[in-house]
């Protein structure tokens, strides 16, 4: 979900005793759309904001691993003027030897249609593990992280990973993953969904129904899960 964390235990850790918990549910959040030359990508980000014809527009989901609902993700978008705020807010708890509680949130504002300002929060048991903003300066964007900044090599983005849930990417091409401050291909499936393949082999699906996300498969290199709408 760019990208956003579930923790689930790959089988070859019960082997080997290791009960680490690597959130993979932020990879459905560390995507962003990046702007190319024909305009799609700002026509996306206007799109979304026309979408949200209320003030204010909530949506719940599930998170299942092996059939079993393990989580809740909630999104919520607020539009005021020239300036829409994109939220997630997720939780997850399982157990394998002892209990594990994931609890992730991300964040993005984008004023006449442009991101400015977005982050990325996740805590394992209480720990942090993930703490990142990226914050328009000037012309340019600046990524910081563990006390360190990055400036990204272009000036425009025009929509976070976020926006897929309340807007189907038609004809985009690309996305920009927030976590590692690159750029995957997004590419539509035979079975209709919108496929993001990850540089570490992994990859989230995306399927809509009458213009609402309906299910995120992640594709896992040592387990696979979803993410269900449950209105």
């Amino acid at each position: 979900m760019s990208n956003f964390t579930i923790t689930i235990l790959p089988k070859k850790y019960f082997a080997h005793g290791r009960m680490r918990l690597n959130t993979q549910l932020s990879q459905f959040l560390e995507n962003a759309m990046r702007i190319n030359l024909n305009g799609l990508i700002l026509g996306f980000a206007l799109l979304v904001s026309l979408s949200l014809s209320a003030q204010n527009v909530q949506r719940n989901y599930k998170v299942l691993f092996n059939g079993e609902d393990i989580g809740w993700l909630r999104l919520e978008a607020d539009k005021a003027g020239s300036k829409v705020n994109l939220q997630l807010t997720s939780e997850i708890k399982t157990k394998i030897v002892f209990p594990v509680t994931v609890v992730a949130k991300e964040f993005s504002t984008f004023e006449d249609g442009k991101l400015i300002y977005s982050s990325q929060f996740r805590t394992t048991n209480g720990t942090t593990k993930l703490d990142k903003q990226t914050k328009l300066v000037g012309d340019r964007y600046v990524v910081s992280e563990d006390g360190e900044k990055e400036e990204l090599s272009f000036a425009s983005i025009y929509a976070t990973i976020l926006c897929l849930y309340f807007q189907e990417p038609v004809n985009l091409e690309t996305v920009y993953c927030e976590k590692r401050s690159s750029v995957s291909n997004i590419k539509k499936t035979k079975d209709g969904g919108y496929e993001i393949k990850f540089s570490n082999g992994n990859s989230n699906c995306f399927y809509y129904e009458d213009g609402v996300c309906t299910k995120v498969k992640i594709e896992h290199l040592f387990y696979q899960a979803e993410i269900v709408f449950s209105p």
